[in-house]
């Protein structure tokens, strides 16, 4: 037990640290000095309240200023609302600065781990980030509300030593169902964290693979396995609101249902004072507040754990190399592998292991084989996005570039776009020509260059074509295509291997119709292999 608590802390401080928003200790200090300042206010309007219906004696100056000058209570109500607002806005803004600073730390792990599938980067940046910093906004509420406890009860003591010991009864039996639905809670929260994972996969499974899905007519399949994923997040998700909400209300049914009963079988109650009474419905609401905290702390806890795990695993090794040689004269092989082995993180599984494989210069390269048996990933690996745990990569070249079955455009003209990431002085000509070589338009008019476009005013066919372009006018001595002609009719594909084929370079095309193309070289990836199999093509 103490073991897991200290990896609880540890896990607290760690992401702190990574979360580099200045001043978060100050801040919740800050909402916990609000909370109190709020508590004091209560109970002020509680007892000028009470002033108004029966005769109060205290001996405090403080209070009794406050009682003689009654006048004051609509300012002290004013303060109340200010001093709830600023801690409500402190928090708030203390949990969007965590999660915007957190958005930005991940976006730069995933780009240099390398070995972070799509759904996973997507859900981490877009869910996890939020879940970790609803954690501090928890821990922030947690500690104002306890101190808020703290306050409330000192005053009962004071003003009724003897009932309040009705009130540490209640919150010993209170205890073992707070403990049990937190608990529960926090294994619908883990079981919920499964799920959003895998609905997030399963979404990214669908969308790429939309196309295919609608020609092989396995929308069934695939749609039935999302909505059985969402159904048990869902439920999982209904769970924890529950455990959640009973946790919550129990401190306020329990008080209510007890004043209910002594008033109606006893006259216990009828020594009570007004103020008592106020004060002590306001610490019951404190208490339900802190139940609601506790829940929200441990569910946001899993996801605080997931993240630790992901900023631990920079501690691996990894004794993989990836090495650029632009030499001259070209080597025979453009891509040589050496004994390399990739998985993604958290997968136990390896999508290649101990794999040797070298490419050809100046070739057509076909890659095929079953979704999700690595071709997308060798592309990765060889361009260098991808990081393995092992093995060497030699790609022979500086130039290389990629086209995909998404085209990546960015708001601006078609010039930038045709430019985008390109270090080299190309004249206009030379960018006017391939736009007139690759039929981009119908029309030659060469003002289309400040033409402003987006994934609305293009095709699918006109957007494809653009990465075209931009891959030649980077001077790509090696080109890797993935399913790069799935938006192309026969006429503009034929047309771009056409004019691919009178240039000096090689290309990694990875296809699901090998014979679409004249290719040279063959490699098939076979699915539940630890390898590839290279098919030489006469």
């Amino acid at each position: 037990m103490k073991d897991k608590y200290l990896n609880i802390f540890r896990e607290i401080s760690y992401i702190s640290s990574i979360t580099k928003v200045n001043k978060k200790k100050v801040r919740i200090l800050l909402s916990a000095v609000l909370a109190n300042l709020t508590v004091l206010l209560d109970i002020l309007i509680i007892l000028i309240f009470s002033s108004f219906f029966s005769d109060l004696e205290y001996d405090n100056l403080f209070i009794l200023f406050f009682l003689e000058n009654t006048y004051l209570l609509p300012f002290i109500v004013l303060f109340r609302f200010i001093s709830i607002y600023l801690e409500k806005i402190n928090i708030y803004d203390l949990q969007l600065k965590i999660s915007e600073n957190l958005k930005s730390h991940l976006l730069d792990e995933i780009y240099k781990k390398g070995n972070i599938s799509i759904a996973d980067s997507n859900f981490y940046i877009s869910s996890l980030t939020n879940h970790v910093s609803y954690f501090y906004s928890a821990l922030s509420t947690s500690i104002s509300s306890v101190l808020q406890l703290i306050s409330y009860l000192v005053f009962l003591l004071y003003t009724d030593i003897n009932t309040i010991f009705v009130f540490f009864s209640a919150a010993i039996l209170l205890s073992y169902p707070t403990y049990y639905l937190l608990k529960k809670g926090r294994q619908s929260m883990d079981l919920s964290y499964k799920y959003a994972q895998k609905l997030s996969q399963d979404t990214e499974r669908v969308v790429e693979n939309l196309f295919l899905i609608k020609i092989l007519k396995t929308k069934n399949f695939e749609f039935e396995n999302f909505i059985k994923n969402l159904k048990n997040f869902t439920k999982e998700q209904l769970n924890n609101y529950k455990y959640g909400t009973i946790n919550s209300l129990i401190p306020n049914f329990l008080v209510f249902f007890l004043v209910a009963v002594l008033l109606t079988s006893f006259d216990i109650l009828k020594s009570l004072t007004l103020e008592f009474i106020g004060v002590s419905l306001r610490l019951v609401q404190t208490i339900g507040v802190i139940n609601q905290n506790l829940n929200m702390l441990i569910n946001s806890q899993v996801h605080l754990e997931k993240l630790t795990l992901l900023e631990e695993s920079n501690k691996e090794v990894s004794s993989f190399k990836y090495i650029k040689n632009d030499l001259t004269p070209k080597k025979d092989n453009v891509v040589e592998i050496k004994n390399m082995s990739f998985k993604y993180f958290l997968s136990d599984q390896y999508i290649f292991k101990n794999l040797d494989l070298s490419l050809p210069a100046n070739k057509h390269i076909v890659v095929t084989g079953p979704n999700g048996s690595g071709k997308s990933t060798l592309l990765g690996i060889i361009a260098g996005a991808l990081k393995p745990k092992t093995g060497k990569a030699t790609v022979m070249t500086n130039n290389i570039g990629y086209v995909g079955v998404s085209p990546y455009i960015i708001p601006g003209t078609l010039r930038d776009n045709l430019l985008y990431g390109n270090k080299l002085n190309k004249s206009e000509n030379e960018i006017i020509d391939l736009v007139k070589e690759f039929k981009l338009f119908s029309s030659n008019d060469t003002s289309v260059l400040e033409r402003t476009i987006d994934r609305k005013s293009l095709s699918s066919g006109q957007l494809q074509k653009v990465s075209f372009i931009r891959a030649l006018l980077a001077d790509s001595d090696l080109l890797l295509l993935d399913e790069s002609t799935a938006n192309l009719d026969d006429n503009s594909r034929e047309k771009i291997f056409s004019i691919l084929k009178n240039k000096n370079l090689t290309i990694i095309n990875c296809t699901h119709n090998p014979y679409d193309f004249e290719y040279d070289v063959r490699l098939k990836v076979i699915e539940g292999k630890d390898s590839l199999s290279s098919i030489q093509i006469p």
